[in-house]
């Protein structure tokens, strides 16, 4: 479990005790962050023997950044000294959503290593606190120096990060490729997709399509998706299965007359020949002999249909489109790319996002680099495959893509939904505590997309707002107005 923690002088909830309270006694904060919850904790220094005051245990569930709404919080005080028993107190429930308040009374001073276990139907978790000093007497607890603390950061309470999108992530060291951002469409691949004409004109039978498949059905190979009743004139359905039928009945008679030798073979050879070609001239139109005179139309391949356009009981004529199929578990990314920027193209994948959304996807591999301009736009189309995407991408959708363009650079790296434009000045908003941010100023490296890198504003394990930046800047703009806190 990764951790990282925060501490400092409390200047924002304050917590008065529900018991006997020294005035001017100093308060901490400590925030932490592991990998399932954020511990924000408000508490004024322990004296033995005395109820200095609430801790307020501000709780985060981190997979969704909302507060733990119930639950129990055990609280164990662990001495330092040998053969020493550890005091524990429980919170059975919070006082109101995410916040579990605990007065306790520590009967030995010394320096202990608290523990905050955290057990919910939301979420498990545990905190430690290294070193917490219980002071002897109220007369050896810091006093709160009673200045104005409220300018150091932007106050952003949790109150307000828990109704709102809300998440932060440590920086990192990590690589990134540079990369070129380019306009692109999601397209079906080659062979994907079939469209299923009338062969032939005729009528669709109500009765005998009532059950055709419609927009978004999953149909298989060979499935008959609609029945037409040809019309009977020249070269129709019904006049070349009767050819067919006619002529499989010449060969029977020419085979029984050539084998006791009453014709020329040759007799026996063209008729044969004849019926091969209404057979392939029935095959091309998807009939086949036995049974009724209707003409099933049947899907080429499995799939899922895209597009219907006939109706049950109506007319068609030869050569309309009835159906759409495309198989859907592989498409396509075909990418405009800049010709001045096509040079530069390395062979791995690509990130995209979707119009409409800010999901971040990856492309399975580069399929091809075209190698004539487009005269107008001066780009040349650049084709990735994407791979197990089934049912969430749709063809025709247009997207947006980074392509890596060769040099990798390895530094600090956020995600690229940290970085806010302020006036054309890149920043982003790094967590300070619980409820305290601050703004800085970034130099950035390449981009793939997803991440960049920052080469000035942000350390390692910096803890970076990425998602709610801007609403923790309209908090920055609105001025100190929550700097004072609030009770618990």
């Amino acid at each position: 479990m990764t951790m990282v923690s925060a501490a400092a002088v409390a200047t924002g909830c304050t917590a008065p005790s529900a018991d006997v309270e020294e005035p001017g006694i100093a308060s901490e904060v400590v925030t932490q962050w592991n990998d399932s919850t954020e511990l924000f904790l408000e508490y004024p220094h322990p004296v033995a023997g005395e109820h200095t005051g609430n801790w307020a245990i501000h709780l985060t569930d981190r997979t969704d950044y909302q507060p733990i709404r119930s639950g129990t919080v055990r609280v164990s005080f662990m001495p330092s000294g040998a053969g020493q028993m550890p005091e524990t107190f429980t919170v059975r429930e919070p006082l109101r959503d995410g916040i579990f308040l605990l007065d306790p009374l520590i009967p030995r001073p010394g320096t202990y290593s608290v523990e905050l276990e955290l057990s919910s139907p939301q979420v498990t978790s545990r905190h430690t606190l290294s070193e917490v000093r219980v002071y002897a007497s109220l007369e050896e607890a810091p006093r709160d120096p009673g200045e104005d603390q409220a300018g150091a950061g932007v106050p952003f309470l949790k109150e307000q990060q828990w109704v709102i999108p809300f998440d932060v992530e440590a920086a990192a060291d990590g690589e990134v490729q540079r990369s070129s951002r380019a306009p692109a469409e999601v397209v079906p691949p080659d062979g994907a997709l079939f469209q299923v004409s009338a062969p032939v004109d005729g009528i669709a039978p109500a009765e005998a399509n009532r059950g055709a498949p419609s927009v978004g059905a999953r149909v298989t190979a060979g499935q008959v998706l609609a029945v037409l009743a040809p019309g009977t004139q020249e070269g129709s359905h019904a006049e070349v299965r009767g050819r067919v039928e006619r002529l499989e009945r010449e060969v029977e008679r020419a085979e029984r007359l050539d084998s006791v030798g009453a014709i020329p073979r040759r007799r026996l050879e063209e008729a044969r020949h004849d019926l091969d070609i209404a057979r392939a001239e029935m095959a091309a139109m998807g009939g086949e002999t036995g049974g009724d005179f209707l003409l099933r139309l049947r899907a080429p391949m499995g799939g899922v249909i895209a597009r219907r356009d006939f109706v049950p009981g109506g007319r068609v004529a030869a050569g309309a489109m009835l159906f759409t199929v495309v198989d859907p578990s592989t498409a396509w990314l075909r990418v405009q790319l800049p010709v001045t920027q096509a040079a530069n193209l390395a062979s791995g994948p690509s990130r995209f996002t979707l119009e409409g959304s800010g999901e971040v996807h990856e492309t399975s591999r580069l399929l091809s680099v075209g190698s004539v301009v487009d005269p107008r736009t001066r780009t040349v189309p650049v084709v990735y495959e994407v791979a197990g995407f089934a049912g969430r991408l749709a063809f025709g959708q247009i997207a947006e893509a980074w392509m890596p363009m060769g040099r990798i650079e390895r530094g600090i790296t956020i995600p690229e939904t940290a970085v806010l434009d302020d006036n054309g000045t890149p920043v982003a908003y790094v967590q300070l505590s619980g409820e305290a941010f601050e703004r800085r100023v970034l130099t950035l490296g390449p981009s793939n997309g997803a991440r960049v890198v920052v080469r000035a504003g942000i350390r390692a394990g910096d803890m970076v707002v990425v998602t709610g930046a801007y609403q923790v800047r309209l908090a920055s703009l609105a001025g100190n107005e929550f700097a004072g806190g609030h009770t618990h």
